[in-house]
């Protein structure tokens, strides 16, 4: 049998509008009031009607998160960061992977937006460019990218630069001269990051940048590792160290093929990888890395789009999170 607010009214001495004011976080509610209708929804095991609520208020009570690939350690753990939030949200959340869909990303960005089948959406893509969210914007569905910094968008993202160059400094200051580094052609402006904090850390420590030890793969998977180690062991003079801001899986895949190769880790060649993904602790030898905070950057997203839908943020909203360097036995 359905509950309703009169159902909850009765058991608690009140008014059917004063359980809907409380059932909708509505002020002007002594906090007694609250908690006894709230105790007494929940032993009735009410649930809202989100339909019928959506057709009065105008709003779906859903929130779109879009990925490009649910196959991505990345992207998993940022969703279990949106997952685990502990704030109470009153919103279902709704996951579209762009792989394999027949439309592309930038089709399903329009139908979302027009047909007002979410409320605000959170984008997990380092690639995806302003240009292409504009139609969100255009259609006033509050939107975050997480990721990548975006200007004229709410964003969460990390230090690229800064954690590359962290990752750089620790790797020269072992006494390594010649640094390979792998990065990917799909990760759009945070690669550029991580490239930049590379040079950067280079040119303070008076070490000529040499774009021959700059090896580019196609995705972050330890099959791009794999293929990139018979390139740096054929380098002359010897690289001693490879730093992946392509990612751990490309480190791992590096670690793999040379230790098949009898190269000593982190003896012969020391790896450095960047993201900290479960893997990096259960590789042998495990793994060095540059930590992205995944779980902190999906409840961050989570929080600024439910206070941006419901209009406790205005203007355009940044939050840049710092990496932390993890020492392993890799280097």
């Amino acid at each position: 049998m359905t509950v309703t607010l009169k159902d909850i009214a009765e058991r608690a001495g009140v008014t059917s509008a004063t359980v809907s004011m409380v059932i909708n976080n509505k002020p002007n509610i002594s906090e007694a009031t609250r908690k006894k209708v709230l105790k007494i929804a929940k032993e009735l095991n009410y649930y809202p009607n989100v339909i019928a609520r959506g057709l009065a208020t105008k709003k779906s009570n859903a929130i779109g998160v879009i990925v490009p690939n649910l196959a991505s350690s990345f992207i998993v753990r940022i969703l279990q960061g949106i997952k685990s939030t502990n704030r109470d949200i009153d919103y279902t959340v709704q996951l579209f992977d762009t792989v394999g869909q027949k439309e592309s990303e930038s089709q399903l960005f329009q139908r979302l937006a027009r047909e007002r089948r979410i409320d605000g959406v959170i984008l997990i893509s380092a690639t995806v460019t302003e240009e292409e969210l504009n139609i969100f914007r255009e259609e006033s569905v509050p939107s975050i990218v997480v990721a990548r910094k975006c200007e004229n968008l709410d964003s969460v993202y990390v230090n690229n630069e800064q954690g590359a160059s962290d990752a750089t400094d620790y790797l020269v200051n072992k006494g390594h001269r010649v640094i390979a580094c792998i990065t990917s052609s799909k990760s759009g402006l945070p690669m550029q990051e991580r490239l930049e904090g590379y040079k950067r850390s280079l040119q303070q420590h008076d070490i000529e940048f040499r774009a021959d030890l700059v090896f580019e793969v196609d995705d972050d998977t330890m099959r791009s590792g794999i293929g990139t180690f018979p390139k740096i062991k054929e380098m002359n003079p010897r690289i001693t160290a490879a730093f992946c801001p392509a990612g751990d899986m490309v480190a791992i895949g590096i670690i793999k093929e040379a230790k098949k190769e009898g190269v000593r880790i982190p003896e012969d060649l020391c790896v450095v990888g960047y993201d900290d993904l479960p893997a990096a602790e259960v590789v042998e030898p495990s793994l060095t890395t540059v930590r992205q905070p995944k779980l902190e950057m999906g409840d961050y997203a989570i929080n600024m789009i439910v206070d941006k839908i419901e209009g406790r943020e205005a203007g355009i909203k940044h939050k840049e999170l710092p990496t932390k360097f993890i020492i392993r036995e890799s280097a």
